[in-house]
């Protein structure tokens, strides 16, 4: 982010730590040991969660060496260099909490569907996964002319996509912006979260993340048999 925008920067860490305290609430989870900040930046996640669990293992993780390279003497954190091919061997741990703020927003979904496979491979029993997302309030910002400096006529056909399939995906644009994103519905994310059969759903609530991005939570816990008994 930018530097000059200091207090946009705070904001934007704290929001990141409240959504995770309110999963862990919500999970009914009393602590992490191990923690994962996956498209770590140069920290302004993993700052506030160094701070909340001074005890946990920290990873850091993303495509840029810098940013990790910051992550890890700043806070101590284990380097992950991400590539665009990941594998759970790259990770040294597996982790009680993953964090993951603006990743999924910029990929299409066969890249949602590897990531939440790799996801799902390192988390503890019983660990937590945290996502942030593209939805409704995003969507209605491109539909109201905030283009997020993509074409115009590539927008509206990126929501005509979001409103028949519930998601959507925009390439970059070479000339306007060096990323592309997405948007999906509740329903969509949802659904491909829940493929894994142990994972649970624990937490998904609108433009949660710095009144921007949506958040999702999900639990490495298989149903109990005994819960899933129907009574006679």
């Amino acid at each position: 982010m930018p530097a000059e925008d200091l207090a946009g920067y705070l904001a934007t860490g704290r929001s990141a730590l409240r959504a995770v305290h309110l999963a862990q609430l919500a999970a009914r989870k009393s602590a992490f040991a191990s923690i994962l900040d996956m498209a770590c930046g140069h920290g302004r996640v993993l700052r506030w969660l160094k701070a909340a669990y001074p005890d946990a293992r920290l990873t850091a993780c993303d495509l840029l060496p810098d940013g990790v390279d910051f992550c890890r003497n700043a806070f101590g954190a284990t380097s992950v260099y991400s590539t665009p091919v990941l594998g759970q061997d790259m990770f040294p741990d597996r982790y009680d909490l993953i964090w993951v703020g603006s990743l999924l927003t910029h990929l299409d979904a066969d890249q949602w569907v590897n990531f939440i496979r790799l996801w799902h491979d390192i988390l503890a029993p019983d660990g937590l996964l945290v996502v942030t997302t593209h939805g409704e309030l995003v969507a209605e910002r491109l539909r109201t002319g905030s283009d997020y400096g993509y074409p115009a006529t590539s927008v509206r056909r990126m929501l005509r996509s979001y409103d028949h399939a519930g998601f959507a995906f925009l390439e970059a644009s070479a000339e306007e912006i060096d990323y592309g994103i997405s948007i999906s519905k509740p329903e969509w994310v949802i659904h491909r979260l829940l493929s894994h059969s142990d994972l649970r759903l624990v937490l998904f609530t609108e433009a949660l993340w710095a009144n921007h991005q949506d958040v999702v939570a999900v639990v490495n816990r298989p149903l109990d048999p005994r819960m899933a008994e129907r009574p006679e």
